[in-house]
């Protein structure tokens, strides 16, 4: 691979080494040989193009990857991804879409190298961290692309800040929670708070991924529960009370911009019924499910989330 990189250039032999990294966790959990999870700011960004904090308070962290065709974007996309996770998640997707747009990732605060709040945050908050950040990237109406959370501050983002907005892909989110729904986010705060979030990983691990996917894939899934228990735990519970108060059901009405949504089969965490809610409320949506995936479908379904949201921006 070293040697490829001399004649195919640097960026190629990074996306050949993170491939490599991957294969061997995956081998390695099947032929009995343990792969230490990598923690997240030593993983491979293939391509990330540059980094950046925003000079706004909290500073969040972002990458932004330009078009590898050296032409003017496409389109600007930005990737949003879920709670305690970090911007990590989207490198494969955001690798692809670089080809010929414009791609920014960023952290959510509190989580992966962006700063925390102190104290409980509101959808609002993440949606107007959100649009702080593209007016200092200067960049102009995006295609926003998010899963759960990320899903949640773009719904908010476009009801906010519609000028920010040209489209929205809506993965595995809700406009709101049932009422029982809501009481659980408030258990989950109590409990991390009490007990940190090492106590929940391995229930979290269990609604993100669905069993077949976890047993599969062992070393995805200790990777991502990896990355959940290193979440700064204020952070993560501020989020926790945005995600579990979300409320843009009764706004979705004023949502103008072409919009898909994207479910997963075997969700259980924002079940088909809740995104059909989305498409139901939002006109002109049109609504996608995934097969044999559940709450984080663009990595249990990486080539069919990309699918779908390429096919998607093509008719933008």
């Amino acid at each position: 691979m070293i040697q490829a990189a001399v004649y195919a250039g640097v960026p190629a032999g990074n996306t050949a080494f993170t491939h490599a990294q991957k294969i061997l966790r995956e081998v390695g959990e099947q032929i009995g040989y343990a792969v230490a999870p990598q923690a997240p700011a030593a993983s491979v960004h293939p391509g990330v193009g540059r980094e950046g904090r925003t000079a706004s308070s909290p500073a969040l962290h972002y990458t932004v990857r330009e078009p590898r065709n050296g032409k003017a974007p496409r389109h600007t996309v930005v990737l949003s991804h879920a709670l305690g996770t970090d911007l990590m998640m989207w490198d494969g997707l955001a690798n692809q879409l670089a080809a010929d747009c414009r791609v920014i990732a960023y952290d959510h605060r509190g989580h992966g190298s962006s700063e925390k709040a102190d104290g409980l945050y509101s959808m609002a908050d993440l949606a107007d961290d959100a649009a702080r950040l593209l007016r200092e990237l200067d960049s102009g109406p995006v295609v926003w692309v998010g899963l759960s959370m990320g899903g949640m501050v773009g719904q908010e983002l476009a009801l906010r800040h519609p000028g920010l907005v040209r489209a929205l892909v809506l993965a595995n989110t809700t406009s709101a929670y049932p009422d029982a729904a809501r009481e659980a986010w408030q258990q989950r705060i109590a409990t991390v708070r009490a007990e940190g979030i090492e106590v929940i990983a391995d229930a979290v691990m269990g609604r993100y991924f669905h069993e077949g996917f976890r047993s599969a894939q062992a070393a995805t899934v200790a990777r991502y529960r990896q990355r959940l228990v290193t979440t700064d735990a204020v952070g993560y519970v501020g989020c926790c009370h945005a995600v579990g108060t979300v409320d843009t059901a009764a706004r979705l009405g004023s949502i103008r911009v072409p919009t898909l949504v994207i479910a997963g089969e075997l969700d259980q965490g924002t079940p088909v019924a809740m995104a059909q809610a989305l498409v139901d409320g939002i006109s002109g949506a049109r609504l996608a499910v995934i097969a044999g995936a559940s709450h984080v479908s663009a990595v249990e379904q990486p080539a069919l989330f990309a699918e779908l949201v390429c096919g998607f921006i093509d008719g933008i």
